[in-house]
């Protein structure tokens, strides 16, 4: 269903106003709402869905509760992942999550969604947050938190990255708090330099306020900086130096970006590459006076070690690499979950990115890893959200918990993800159209089959649109929508 408002978009009205002045950053906006809005056209056939659009905004949202769709998200503070980083280090003193905007206060939160597979911004209108504390999001202080909505056919999801929860409870679940650093981290990808107008596709924290509008995006990875030809920034306690660094389309690029002061020394006396996170910081304020405006834009970057994050058997700059090869492999694949990458075609991408950096060094044992099947398929298995043959790989979609959280009872385990997987696979190739019946025996059989139980006849038939949604409307959605502007691609 497909309807025309222009009444409910106040807040992407307001961001239009705002970034008007831009004109390669409305621009880009334009294009990205008409790619939205054809992609959601297409998905309507699949799922029951809502598309409400005008001129400035296209929003959608499930027409039922039961579909799996928008029903989970994880609000989270990002130094649980990237352990020299935290909110406060990101949007700065002074600043908070907490805006006055079209007089009525927001809070703008960072947060991960289970069906689009990316960071987005859950936004909360009203005096007070019931599920966080508003004193913590004046202090920029986060905690983990799971939000389980109560009616996901009452959230709206903006194609400018901004969702309502409208009514949420805090989940608990420990299993699978301890699985999302490395979704987060899995969904980071190397930045688009040196053009506003894509910021769209990089999920970034949008912060509005009644004359500004900033975009935070968060990026992986790697670099070599020049700690020769410095220039220290007192007021702001960075030091801002030329770096190489790889971008999104894994090509070397030459920049000039910010280090914090406290982390500088990390970086100094290492030739070789090393992982970065890196932060792209961009606003936009309107100034009616001026006619021609120009956005602040700040690239800083952070040091990272994936060994902190995966651990004593994690290889360094090699898994940080092989998680943005698997991603954008991912990405553009046609099959929901399956890809194909063989040690030749890795070791290619490994020398086109490393090949900028004459002073690279890898891991040895990393380095034969990758010259086989088994070895490649091993280091993919660190990342913990893949699982490979070493020729076949297949992504653990984080849409599998809303498609089944009802079955999970704590099983956390990756086989056990797995053997969901393949039932949602073989569920939409095997399952007929306008048959009840047969598609929940047909589920109740998978579920044996995959997991060895069978689920009663009613949990059964709870599954029956879900996995539909998952696989035909959550997967190509979130897909889709770190697909860069058409026309943009480089």
């Amino acid at each position: 269903m497909r309807v025309m408002e222009s009444s409910k978009a106040a807040i992407e009205i307001h961001m239009e106003n705002i970034i008007k002045g831009y004109q390669n950053l409305w621009m880009g906006y334009k294009r990205w709402l008409f790619q939205v809005s054809t992609l959601l056209k297409e998905l309507e056939q699949e799922a029951r869905l809502s598309v409400i659009e005008g001129d400035s905004f296209v929003r959608f949202k499930s027409n039922i509760d039961n579909a799996g769709l928008n029903s989970l998200f994880f609000i989270y503070e990002i130094g649980n992942v990237i352990p020299s980083l935290t909110w406060r280090h990101l949007i700065g003193a002074g600043h908070w999550f907490n805006y006055v905007l079209l007089t009525r206060p927001t809070s703008c939160l960072p947060a991960f969604s289970f069906s689009l597979d990316r960071q987005i911004t859950l936004l909360y209108w009203g005096e007070s947050v019931p599920f966080l504390s508003t004193t913590y999001l004046k202090n920029l202080n986060l905690r983990n938190i799971f939000l389980k909505v109560n009616s996901p056919s009452s959230v709206e999801v903006s194609a400018a990255n901004i969702m309502w929860p409208k009514s949420a409870y805090p989940l608990m679940n420990q299993e699978l708090e301890h699985l999302m650093p490395y979704y987060i981290f899995n969904s980071l990808m190397p930045p688009i330099l040196n053009n506003v107008n894509e910021i769209w596709s990089e999920a970034p924290l949008v912060l509005i306020g009644d004359k500004t509008v900033r975009f935070l995006t968060i990026h992986k990875t790697i670099c070599t900086i020049d700690v020769k030809n410095i220039r220290r920034f007192t007021d702001r306690s960075v030091v801002n130096t030329r770096a190489i660094l790889i971008d999104r389309s894994f090509a070397a690029r030459h920049v000039y970006l910010d280090i914090p002061e406290e982390y500088f020394d990390q970086f100094v006396g290492r030739e070789s590459p090393r992982e970065v996170i890196f932060i792209k910081d961009t606003k936009f304020s309107h100034d009616p006076m001026m006619s021609v405006q120009r956005p602040y834009i700040r690239y800083t970057v952070y040091p990272f070690e994936s060994i902190k994050l995966f651990g004593e058997d994690s290889y360094g700059l090699l898994l940080s690499i092989v998680s943005m090869v698997l991603r954008e492999y991912y990405l553009k694949s046609s099959d929901p979950f399956l890809f194909t990458l063989t040690p030749e075609e890795f070791r290619k991408c490994l020398v086109g990115i490393l090949s900028p950096f004459p002073y690279s060094q890898i891991n040895e044992l990393g380095l034969r890893l990758i010259e086989s099947r088994k070895g490649l398929s091993a280091l993919t298995s660190l990342l913990r959200v893949y699982v490979s043959d070493g020729f076949i790989f297949s992504y653990l979609h984080p849409a599998l918990f809303e498609c089944f959280i009802s079955s999970l009872k704590g099983h956390i385990e990756k086989d056990y993800l797995v053997g969901l997987q393949r039932i949602a696979t073989r569920y939409v190739q095997e399952s007929e159209p306008s048959r009840i019946v047969s598609n929940v025996l047909l589920i109740q059989k998978l579920f044996e089959e995959e997991l060895g139980f069978t689920l009663s006849y009613s949990k059964a038939e709870g599954h029956i649109i879900p996995l539909h949604t998952f696989v035909k409307v959550c997967v190509p959605l979130s897909k889709a929508l770190y697909i860069r502007s058409r026309g943009q691609e480089s």
